[in-house]
């Protein structure tokens, strides 16, 4: 069965690889005839391919259980909490500030925070990081090196941050790809020797796919819930249900704006996926 592939990151691994490949073509060649079990370049696509229908399909059902995850409506005690959050009337960063709200997220990430601005100011946490790393333990080959690991979750919170500055980073392969050169090809070249960089060219690939993958996943998944959340319940409680549903990741991409207004009109904004979806629901009703 062939899988639905995300064309947008499918895109930008090709180049990628190209990248390697037109960088590295005149090394990798003159090693690889002194290395009898080096890979041909035909075993090398197949492999890539193999890695990148794994890649997605693990990548759909991670996609379809974080979306359950976020539309969960608030439990008794998160609706308690919204109760005594609703009739702060300052702004959103004081009423995240409050006790009540501290002492949820405290509970919730496990440390207490002076008040929610310095809890975004913390982003992402050492905790954040801990998780995004594991993550890519498990979806890359079980010999990836540390080193590797910590370059892809640098990669990851990056490329988070710019999705949200630039809304059209997925859509355009420029940009993605000149993205990737700097703040993953180039930390990666820096730990593979030469001489080694063919023998991981389809490694290096998952890499760049698996991290684009999740990159999108978390921030297109997270906006959809929150924006659906705002349109039902308004702006004020809206907000706080997002902050109270999910708190780190809240945090997290509110680090990524000057001020709470950029943030809620990014929410509200419809992202590229979804003015999609949108146009094509309209064309079938």
């Amino acid at each position: 069965m062939r899988l639905n592939m995300n064309i947008t990151a499918m895109r930008s691994v090709i180049p990628l690889l190209l990248f390697f490949f037109l960088c590295f073509n005149n090394v990798v060649a003159g090693e690889a005839e002194n290395q009898p079990e080096t890979e041909t370049g035909n075993e090398l696509v197949g492999k890539v391919m193999k890695r990148a229908e794994d890649a997605f399909a693990q990548h759909e059902k991670d996609k379809k259980a974080l979306k359950t995850l976020v539309s969960k409506p608030l439990t008794d005690a998160q609706q308690a909490l919204l109760r005594q959050l609703l009739p702060h009337t300052g702004a959103l960063d004081e009423t995240l500030s409050s006790a009540p709200y501290l002492t949820y997220l405290k509970a919730e990430v496990g440390k207490a925070y002076k008040d929610f601005p310095v809890y975004v100011a913390a982003m992402p946490t050492a905790k954040q990081k801990t998780d995004v790393l594991f993550s890519f333990k498990k979806a890359l080959p079980p010999k990836t090196k540390a080193e590797v690991l910590s370059v892809c979750t640098d990669y990851y919170f990056k490329l988070r941050s710019a999705s949200v500055e630039d809304p059209k980073l997925f859509n355009e392969t420029g940009s993605l790809i000149a993205f990737q050169t700097k703040h993953l090809a180039e930390p990666l070249m820096a730990i593979y020797p030469a001489a080694e960089l063919f023998s991981h060219m389809s490694e290096i690939t998952q890499m760049a796919m698996v991290t684009n993958l999740k990159g999108q996943m978390h921030t297109e998944v997270y906006h959809e819930a929150w924006r659906e959340r705002l349109e039902k319940h308004g702006s004020q409680e809206g907000l706080l249900r997002c902050a109270i549903a999910t708190p780190a990741e809240f945090a997290l991409t509110r680090s990524f704006f000057e001020d709470t207004a950029a943030f809620e009109k990014w929410i509200q904004a419809l992202l590229k996926t979804e003015k999609e979806s949108e146009e094509k629901k309209n064309q079938i009703e």
